[in-house]
């Protein structure tokens, strides 16, 4: 039959008795006597790799062993086609990561799906949330291995081959499991919260790679290792949303704030948000410092312009707006506690103003301290991962407070979830007084959507 390019979901027919399963771009034979089950783009694999006779893997990593033992769940076979296929077909480890990694290589050629906030408050059941997930999530994850994999050499570099590493693992685990078992979510739940708690060091890792790499002069300059590092943390940034989403739908109890549909609030208030940051800010701050006296900061709101009323209310994810305005206020914080001398007099005078206003299209959250400005001499570097990795690398408090903070990289990753959806971020150093911090949210309710690249123009302050 060759190639057939027609069908975009796994399907079944018979052609003189023999079953055959059709994936995109391609018909598969399946040999007599084995299961007519499993995942569709293992399948469309183990056909580009040999068209004839077609190996499932298993359906999840419980069921995953060592010795390749399989056992399957519907992915979307009809029942004539399942009858008289009961036999298990035993296939080893290799063989199963030459599938798997021949399928990688073709979901990365394929377009994530940007999703908006309307989809994802849609997609507040657990249900449908899986089901979405299962679909993008591992094109997402091929995507970023193919990213890792387009760098020059980089295996030799542990630290990568590591993120890679993490990266294969969780799409493995991912297209072995199916979302329904029995009708429960249950082992797709513990897969999704499994696979994001081996997401957290990627960050760390791919700071002290990328430190490797500019050593072995593997990119030309910062400015390339900054465009790779957009590219890749912004895609995490969606993964980590999406599985956040799943989790809060299928586990009612995880985390999140109330009122929350998953990690999403149709009524997120900026002004209680930014508060709350605040006092995490000061906490941190006199934590840290030993002050004797609290860092002041004053949150004040200008009256929405485009009426209602009341606190200023919009559509967002609260917990990305609490970590950005919490790591911009933690430098503003931390430079007014140095340019004080940690004297409280001092630290008093120079209070840290925060504004919040919107207008119908969006909200502004402005950060104003009295701390002397940027030296102009590092202005034109304070967006770049390897110029805030070098200065506080051994800096305890710049690691501290969010998940941004992760190795001292929180000022460009909060550029980065700001424009994730549709927002921006600038600052504006004033020499001698103080810098101002204005941070631009879509206000478009649930039409904000996720942005899945960035304009390699990187903001001055």
């Amino acid at each position: 039959f060759g190639w057939y390019a027609a069908p975009t979901r796994l399907s079944t027919f018979s052609f003189r008795s023999v079953p055959f399963l059709l994936v995109p771009g391609r018909v598969v034979m399946v040999a007599p006597g084995m299961r007519c089950r499993g995942l569709s783009g293992v399948v469309a694999a183990a056909g580009r790799t040999s068209p004839s006779i077609v190996l499932l893997p298993p359906s999840s990593p419980s069921s995953s062993s060592s010795s390749g033992r399989a056992r399957w769940a519907s992915a979307g076979a009809t029942p004539a086609a399942r009858r008289g296929c009961a036999t298990d077909v035993h296939i080893s480890e290799e063989r199963l990561g030459q599938f798997l990694r021949a399928e990688a290589a073709g979901l990365a050629g394929q377009e994530a799906t940007p999703i908006s906030l309307g989809q994802v408050l849609e997609a507040s059941t657990p249900r449908r949330a899986a089901e979405f997930l299962h679909r993008e999530l591992p094109i997402r994850f091929a995507k970023r291995m193919r990213q890792i994999e387009g760098l020059p050499r980089w295996r030799e570099f542990r630290d990568l081959a590591e993120v890679h590493y993490l990266y294969f693992q969780s799409f493995r685990e991912l297209r072995l499991c199916s979302p329904f078992v029995d009708g429960s979510l249950d082992a797709f739940t513990d897969t999704v919260a499994r696979l994001k708690r081996r997401m957290e060091p990627v960050v760390p890792l791919l700071m002290e790679a990328m430190r490797e790499l500019r050593e072995k002069r593997v990119f030309a300059n910062d400015g390339a290792i900054d465009r790779w590092l957009d590219s890749f943390l912004l895609s995490r940034i969606g993964t980590e949303m999406l599985t956040s989403q799943y989790i809060s739908c299928a586990v009612p109890t995880y985390g999140g704030w109330s009122g929350c549909v998953g990690i999403v609030h149709d009524r997120c208030c900026p002004v209680e948000i930014v508060s709350r940051a605040a006092a995490r800010a000061q906490r941190l701050c006199t934590e840290h410092f030993k002050c004797a006296h609290d860092v002041r900061i004053e949150v004040e709101s200008v009256q929405d312009s485009c009426g209602g009323g009341g606190h200023l209310c919009f559509t967002y994810v609260p917990q990305y707006l609490f970590y950005m305005v919490l790591e911009l206020l933690k430098n503003s914080a931390r430079a007014t506690v140095e340019i004080a001398g940690q004297d409280p007099c001092e630290i008093i005078k120079k209070p840290i103003v925060v504004t919040v206003s919107a207008d119908a299209r969006q909200v502004v959250v402005r950060i104003h301290d009295q701390a002397g400005g940027i030296p102009e001499e590092v202005q034109h570097r304070i967006w770049s991962y390897m110029f805030s990795t070098a200065v506080s690398r051994a800096d305890s408090f710049e690691h501290r407070g969010t998940p941004l903070a992760g190795y001292g990289v929180g000022l460009p990753l909060c550029r980065l979830y700001a424009h994730y959806l549709g927002g921006s971020l600038q600052l504006i150093s004033l020499p001698g007084q103080g810098t101002l911090s204005y941070l631009h949210l879509q206000r478009l309710d649930t039409d904000a959507r996720e942005e899945l690249s960035i304009r390699h123009c990187r903001p001055r302050a």
